[in-house]
């Protein structure tokens, strides 16, 4: 599935992200698969922040829509490639790490603008 018009790189942000962004971001099966394994309410994962109950594929979709399209970007951390999108919904959206409730949103994409991951912190 391609999300058309997010995470693409925004002209301010150009300068410090990686290039190689198409404007689109294409969201495999294999992330949405990782994603739920470890970050869905009911994953037995330790050391990962949850979504809240009742999250779908579909808001999941939403949620990196927005995260992408207003949050802050940076590159990925330890030299790898892609980057980081960080966004504050100003409400909860599943819990941390410690199990407080989270209200922010981290998605990583590749320097194809594949999405690796997303997850509340």
């Amino acid at each position: 599935m391609i999300l058309s018009g997010v995470c693409c790189a925004r002209a301010q942000d150009r300068a410090d992200a990686d290039s190689g962004s198409s404007g689109q971001m294409i969201v495999t099966q294999r992330a949405i698969r990782h994603i739920e394994e470890r970050h869905w309410p009911n994953s037995p994962a330790q050391g990962a922040g949850k979504f809240s109950p009742g999250i779908t594929e579909e808001s999941l979709r939403q949620l990196v829509l927005e995260a992408c399209a207003n949050g802050r970007v940076r590159q990925n951390t330890h030299g790898r490639p892609g980057r980081i999108y960080e966004y504050d919904f100003g409400r909860p959206i599943g819990i941390g790490v410690d199990g407080s409730p989270a209200s922010r949103l981290r998605v990583v994409v590749n320097r194809s603008n594949q999405l690796l991951t997303a997850f509340p912190f």
